[in-house]
């Protein structure tokens, strides 16, 4: 428990922490120190060594904290820095280190299309060392029978997957929060932050996460970072002592947000209305950051930032990106392009309607992010359920109608597709736990456009503890480690498993349906059958998705359009040719899917 600012009134003067803990030379982005220690805002600060230059040193109001702005000049070496605190009476002197930066550093490579992301959650994935399952910092001990309990998933459970997941067809993985969640309950999902700079301890540290990174790199595989600007833990460091009165947003009573997302762009929004969706708490343990203080848009900032150059991201998936101000956001997203222009900043931007997803996407200022595809994925399920005697607007047709939609996006290729993820119920289990909509539902998102997202577990046939109870703690259930290895896993776990690996590797290598523009037919009504071509230079993918209950003739003259003047192609994953106008009938519960040269 940190000590409150009324405690600290008559404690020596010490220097207690420095966030961020270091730095780079070479950086865009300007550095800020926060330094905390009793009694440090009623001195300054000066630097001793010679080398970077501190420009301004800014006061809070808790006398426990200066902010210094430190301008690091070209030419500046690496290594350790002093400086020296002073308040007439007393000194301290403190080192800060600046690391090199590595060349290159700011060109990484984020998500495309050619891009598989595999989303985890941390505690809820492979536990490879039962040994940090509890520890004596972390309030929340190991409950392993509890439904919204720590289950034991860590880091290198992790480390110990990548071989699973390089032969599935996984090109990046996005864990949820890997920062020390401190809640006393549910800290699992790691979304009420204790602490911005260090991984929980019950997966690891710091070093083993940097390493983790290191090694997936060699096989191929890329991270994204999940970092929460929103809001912080109540059990945060800060949260006795806060550098200002308006750090959070504070009210005489709990306040919850009204999730009201949509007064960003309503023209007749209530700024009443607005204020509530963007100061409100989350929840009662998330206590709500106030990003319009610049103190703390350049805290998150420079949160961001310290981890995607510590552990070498390949970007950072932003949480609840429409709950902050739209303008202190917006500055965030276009700090982050600044400083890593092909890195990702992907938006959680949860709306039903395109046209509020395209909002974000397109963005109030210059280099807003990359956005997540909540109108498809609503409809994915409903579209694969819906396969007996659909109605008007059911079944497939839903897809092709959420994709009609394409028009208001600045980019859809680049839009994040996905069926579920840990916020939404398991796929597997709203397909009524039937494998061949499963490899349906993942042939179309393979196939579409936009970079594939999948959800861990699920080409394993994971399903909810219970299937009467689908709430987060019943359907966020652990990944078991047997299944890692094919010997582990049963016939209908490694038929799925196997079923995906060579549709996903295949994708990796396919620049058509990567990047080939997205041509589709109208599913007739009473067939249920969705046709669409991914066309590229003089090649073309056919994909035909029959979730009718009876099989479906091709009408090759229907599709001339998209297939040109092709003659003969591969049906991918079985390598079956095909000629233009030979008898085709695609199964019920089937797709299928052609490739096409000399179109």
């Amino acid at each position: 428990m940190i000590t409150t600012a009324s405690a600290m009134k008559h404690e020596k003067p010490s220097v207690e922490r420095i966030e961020p803990p270091c730095w780079w030379t070479g950086m865009e982005t300007q550095l800020q120190l926060m330094i905390y220690g009793p009694g440090l805002g009623k001195g300054t600060v000066s630097m001793v060594t010679p080398g970077p230059q501190i420009t301004q040193v800014h006061k809070t109001d808790s006398p426990n904290y200066l902010f210094l702005d430190v301008m690091i000049p070209a030419g500046t070496q690496a290594g350790e820095y002093t400086l020296e605190w002073a308040d007439g009476k007393e000194k301290i002197r403190f080192n800060y280190t600046l690391n090199e930066r590595k060349p290159g550093s700011s060109a990484r490579r984020g998500l495309n299309p050619s891009d598989v992301l595999y989303l985890l959650m941390p505690d809820r994935f492979v536990n490879g060392d039962p040994h940090n399952d509890s520890v004596d910092e972390a309030v929340e001990k190991a409950g392993y029978q509890q439904d919204y309990g720590r289950k034991g998933g860590d880091l290198e459970g992790m480390r110990m997957s990548l071989d699973y997941l390089q032969k599935l067809g996984v090109t990046a993985v996005w864990p949820t929060p890997v920062t020390f969640d401190n809640e006393p309950r549910a800290s699992y999902h790691g979304y009420a932050c204790a602490d911005y700079y260090r991984v929980d301890p019950r997966f690891g540290t710091n070093e083993m996460y940097r390493e983790v990174v290191r090694e997936a790199s060699k096989k191929g595989i890329s991270f994204i970072q999940d970092i929460v600007p929103n809001h912080c833990g109540t059990a945060h460091w800060w949260m006795e002592d806060l550098p200002f009165k308006d750090w959070i947003n504070v009210f005489d009573t709990y306040t919850r947000s009204n999730y009201a997302m949509i007064t960003h762009m309503d023209p007749h929004a209530a700024q009443a209305d607005n204020d509530l969706c963007v100061q409100g708490w989350f929840d009662t343990s998330m206590a709500d950051m106030n990003l319009t203080n610049p103190f703390v848009l350049h805290y998150f900032i420079q949160v961001t930032i310290w981890w995607m150059e510590y552990a070498g991201l390949a970007g950072v998936r932003i949480d609840t990106y429409p709950y902050s101000d739209e303008t202190a956001i917006s500055a965030y997203s276009a700090a982050m392009r600044n400083e890593y222009p092909n890195a990702t900043v992907l938006a959680e931007c949860w709306y039903n309607h395109p046209q509020q997803v395209a909002y974000w996407e397109r963005g109030p200022l210059p280099g807003g992010p990359t956005v997540m595809d909540f109108p498809l994925q609503g409809e994915i399920c409903r579209a694969f359920m819906e396969d007996t005697d659909p109605q008007w607007g059911e079944g497939m047709v839903r897809l092709y109608n959420v994709i009609s939609n394409d028009f208001v996006y600045k980019n859809p290729n680049e839009l994040l597709i996905f069926a579920e993820n840990h916020d939404t119920n398991r796929m597997y289990e709203m397909l009524g736990r039937n494998p061949e909509k499963l490899k349906m539902a993942y042939t179309f998102l393979a196939t579409t456009r936009g970079i594939l997202q999948i959800y861990y577990g699920t080409e394993v046939l994971m399903v909810a503890k219970d299937p009467k109870r689908l709430g987060h703690g019943e359907e966020r259930v652990p990944m078991p480690a047997r299944v890692l290895d094919p010997k582990g896993r049963d016939p209908l776990e490694e038929n799925v498993y196997d079923y995906i690996s060579r549709l996903l590797t295949w994708k990796k290598s396919s620049k058509t349906v990567q990047y080939g523009r997205l041509l589709h037919y109208l599913p007739r009504y009473g067939e249920n059958m969705y046709v669409y071509f991914r066309i590229l230079d003089n090649e073309c993918i056919m994909v035909l998705i029959n979730n009718g209950t009876e099989p479906v003739s091709v009408e090759w003259e229907r599709y001339t359009q998209g297939l040109g003047n092709a003659v003969k192609g591969i049906e991918v994953l079985s390598g079956t040719e095909i000629t233009v106008g030979q008898p085709l009938k695609v199964p019920a519960q089937t797709a299928i899917f052609f490739t096409f040269a000399g179109i």
